[in-house]
């Protein structure tokens, strides 16, 4: 590698590690100035609280290198303009590409790895997170049931009804569950005082229950059986996937996303979980593009205040993501593909920045 393409290199990733730590560092603030309070009322232990603030500062990945990247390449590469040395590189004979080609390399390297991530570790970190969370409500004493859930499966034709669902223990109360054959006509109907899903054997288990049984042609009773208790094996439905169908996609983990597409089989309801399941791969494409925007703005105009060039950057990338996150929205109603809608920014978005690129050259 060449002197003058490490020295870029260098000076980026400190410029990178600077932003990212700022960020991460601002919204642990705006969590602990939040939470802090109600951790220290359940008499949360310090291990604890390492574990928990680690693993925050590792869900906030996906979110905060996009960022860092824009950052750090608007910083490191003005501060080289500015100083002339971009100037004196091109007069080297050195082009724009290759003046950045170690930034380029490493920004790619970031948007992998920041795919990898997402669909494997900031899972896990979010999981954590979530059930700290979770324990710090049940000690503080504050409830950890939500309450009126519905839920259709449409993989197996079963309508659940919770009139509470506790997300910490996965216990359910008053629940109705009515089972459809393929012709949606009720089978059966199962009415349970309290439901816990096994985490053991992934399946539901009902006490106090009765179940009715419908004649298929009239679809009226014809049977009703009593439980003190019983495990139904085949109500597989996790309660992570029936908790998720209440948030909204953009805060679904990649797990959720995969597990919640199982059980939605009309386009209606599976658009949204679509469009995240694509969102994700196209965050990876976001940090590259992201990264070539902020390229041409820092090395354009000489004799520009380079505050000038800074504002029209993220003015572009306001825009970008403003038309993603409509696009987005489009595809969660079913006016665009959920495919279409995610990628379709991205692809449209190559063509000013190949226009910004001809005259940075």
């Amino acid at each position: 590698m060449k002197l003058f393409h490490r020295y870029i290199l260098s000076k980026w990733l400190k410029s990178f590690l600077y932003a990212y730590l700022i960020i991460v560092s601002l919204l642990l603030l705006e969590d602990i100035y939040k939470n802090f309070y109600l951790f220290i009322k359940a008499q949360s232990g310090f291990t604890k609280l390492v574990k928990y603030y680690f693993s925050l500062s590792v869900s906030f990945i996906s979110f905060v290198i996009p960022l860092a990247i824009f950052i750090s390449v608007l910083f490191t590469l003005g501060q080289l303009h500015r100083k002339n040395e971009i100037i004196g590189a091109r007069c080297a004979g050195m082009s724009i590409l290759e003046i950045a080609k170690t930034i380029i390399v490493g920004g790619i390297v970031l948007a992998l790895g920041n795919l990898l991530l997402e669909s494997f570790i900031i899972p896990n970190a979010i999981d954590h997170v979530t059930s700290f969370r979770l324990e710090t409500d049940h000690k503080g004493g504050y409830t950890t049931a939500v309450s009126k859930i519905g839920f259709y499966n449409h993989k197996d034709n079963r309508l659940w009804f919770f009139k509470s669902l506790d997300k910490l223990s996965h216990t359910a109360r008053d629940v109705t569950i009515s089972c459809y054959n393929d012709k949606n006509v009720e089978e059966s109907r199962i009415f349970a005082q309290t439901a816990t899903f096994s985490k053991d054997k992934k399946y539901w288990i009902c006490k106090n229950c009765s179940v009715i049984i419908f004649d298929p042609l009239t679809e009226l009773p014809i049977d009703v059986k009593l439980f003190a208790e019983k495990a139904f094996k085949m109500f597989t439905e996790p309660p992570k996937v029936i908790l998720a169908s209440l948030k909204k996609t953009k805060d679904l983990s990649f797990p959720e996303v995969l597990e919640s597409i199982k059980y939605y089989h009309n386009e209606s309801a599976e658009n949204a979980f679509l469009v995240k399941f694509h969102q994700i791969f196209a965050n990876a494409a976001d940090c590259i593009i992201i990264l070539f925007l902020a390229i041409p703005f820092a090395v354009m105009g000489v004799r520009v205040n380079p505050f000038v060039n800074i504002s029209r950057a993220c003015v572009f990338l306001l825009i970008f993501l403003f038309c993603g996150a409509t696009c987005e929205a489009l595809g969660n109603s079913g006016i665009l593909r959920p495919a279409f809608a995610v990628w379709i920014t991205n692809i449209l978005i190559l063509l000013p920045i190949l226009g910004l690129f001809r005259r940075a050259m």
